[in-house]
C-alpha cells in the first residue's frame, strides 16, 4: 500500500494567509521545483479577508501549476487555528501538510516529511526547529526565549518530550485529525498542540524531522502580544482540563488592568477635579467598564469583535452584565463575612463570583458565542 502511494498524487498543502501577496508566488515556485515526483494534488489557501488582494493573487496561478490551486476566502471568520481546521477538512487527500506562507517554511523540508510519513506510516510529521539543531537563528533574545518556555509548557500539558510541539509545520493523516477535529480550540493558535492533547492517551505515531526555519520572505511577523496571550490562555484551558474555560484567563487579566484604570480615574476626578466622591467612583467606574469592554473586544474576543453601532450596542449590553456581576460580587462576599469568614476571604470570593458571572454572561449576550 506505501509503494502504491508513491505512484499517485498522495497530499494537500494547506496554507493560511492573510495579507501575504507578496509571498504567494515564492511559495508557490518553491513547492514546484521540489514535487519532481509529482505528489502534490493540490494547495488549498485559507485566506482570512485580505485587503491587500492576495485572495485575487492566488486565483491568478490556477492554471499555471501542475496541481490544483483553491483559495477559501473567509468572510467574518478569522483565527489561525480554524483557518487550518477549516483547509484539512476542505482536502480530499489521506495525508495533508500545513505550513506558513511567508517563506519561512521550505518545500524540500515538506517532502523530507512526506517521505518519513509514507516510510513510518506517521499519523503525524512535526517540522521541527529544534530537533537536532536550533534552526530559528532569527528568534533571538525575548522570542527565543518565549519558544523555550513555551515548549517546556506544551510537553509538561503533554506528558512527553517533543522537541517543538509549537510548530506551525506538520503532515497529518486526514483520518486522524478527523477524529479530533470537534474537540480542538478555534481560538488558539498552536493547532499541533490541541491534536497531540486530545491523543495523549491513544496510541498514535509520531515523528519529528528536523527543517530549516528561514527569514520571513517579505513583510512582518505576524506573531504580536495578543497571539502569546491566547497562547497562554490555551495552555491553562488544556493543563486545567477545561475547567478553566477558554479566553477567561484573558478576560481575568483584562479585569485586572480595569482595576488599575478604576483606580487611576478616582484619583484624577475625585483628588484633582475635585468632584465629590461618590461622583467621582462612580465616574471611576463607567471609565473602567469602558476599558474593560474595550479591551476585551480587541483581545479576548477579538474573533467576535464589534464594530460601529455593534459597538456601542455591546457597551450597554457589557454595563448591565457588569451590574449584574457587581450584586453577585457584592451577594457572595456579604454572606460569607456574615457566617464568620474572615474579609479577606469573603472579598475575594465575592470578585472570584463576579468575575465568573461577568465572563459567562459577557461571553453570551455581548460577544455571543
Amino acid at each position: 500500500m506505501k509503494s502504491d502511494w508513491r505512484h499517485r498524487k498522495t497530499l494537500s498543502v494547506v496554507l493560511p494567509t492573510y495579507n501575504e501577496i507578496k509571498n504567494i508566488a515564492h511559495v508557490i515556485e518553491d513547492i514546484v521545483a521540489q514535487d519532481v515526483e509529482g505528489h502534490v494534488k493540490r494547495l488549498i489557501f485559507v485566506d482570512d479577508n485580505s485587503s491587500d488582494g492576495t485572495a485575487d493573487f492566488i486565483k491568478s496561478f490556477e492554471e499555471q501549476t501542475p496541481f490544483d490551486i483553491v483559495c477559501i476566502e473567509r468572510i467574518g471568520r478569522t483565527g489561525l487555528s480554524s483557518a487550518i481546521t477549516e483547509g484539512i477538512m476542505a482536502a480530499d487527500t489521506e495525508l495533508v501538510a500545513v505550513m506558513d506562507c511567508d517563506g519561512q517554511h521550505r518545500a524540500h523540508d515538506l517532502f523530507t516529511m512526506l517521505d518519513t510519513a509514507l516510510a513510518k506510516d506517521a499519523d503525524i510529521v512535526i517540522g521541527s526547529r529544534f530537533k537536532t539543531v536550533n534552526s530559528q537563528g532569527s528568534h533571538q533574545g525575548l522570542r527565543q526565549w518565549l519558544s523555550k518556555t513555551g515548549i517546556w509548557l506544551a510537553n509538561l500539558m503533554l506528558k512527553q518530550k517533543l522537541s517543538d510541539p509549537l510548530t506551525g509545520f506538520f503532515l497529518v493523516k486526514r483520518s486522524s485529525f478527523r477524529e479530533v477535529a470537534r474537540l480542538t480550540s478555534n481560538s488558539g493558535f498552536k493547532i499541533v498542540l490541541d491534536y497531540l492533547f486530545h491523543y495523549r492517551r491513544k496510541p498514535i505515531r509520531v515523528e519529528e524531522v528536523q527543517i530549516s526555519f528561514e527569514a520571513r520572505h517579505d513583510g512582518e511577523s505576524k506573531l504580536d502580544s495578543r497571539i502569546l496571550l491566547e497562547f497562554a490562555d490555551q495552555i491553562a484551558s488544556r493543563l486545567s482540563h477545561g475547567l478553566i474555560p477558554e479566553r477567561f484567563v484573558l478576560f481575568s487579566l483584562t479585569g485586572t488592568l480595569g482595576i488599575a484604570v478604576h483606580m487611576l480615574a478616582v484619583y484624577v476626578l475625585y483628588d484633582l477635579a475635585g468632584l465629590p466622591f461618590r461622583w467621582g467612583v462612580l465616574g471611576a467606574t463607567l471609565t473602567a467598564m469602558v476599558f474593560n469592554f474595550s479591551l476585551n473586544n480587541r483581545i479576548t474576543f477579538r474573533r467576535f469583535r464589534l464594530r460601529g453601532r455593534d459597538w456601542f450596542r455591546g457597551l450597554v449590553v457589557f454595563v448591565l452584565v457588569c451590574s449584574i456581576g457587581a450584586a453577585a460580587n457584592v451577594g457572595v462576599a456579604g454572606y460569607l463575612n456574615d457566617h464568620a469568614n474572615s474579609w479577606q476571604v469573603s472579598a475575594l470570593a465575592g470578585v472570584f463570583v463576579g468575575t465568573v458571572f461577568n465572563f459567562g454572561l459577557s461571553r453570551r449576550f455581548v460577544w455571543k458565542n
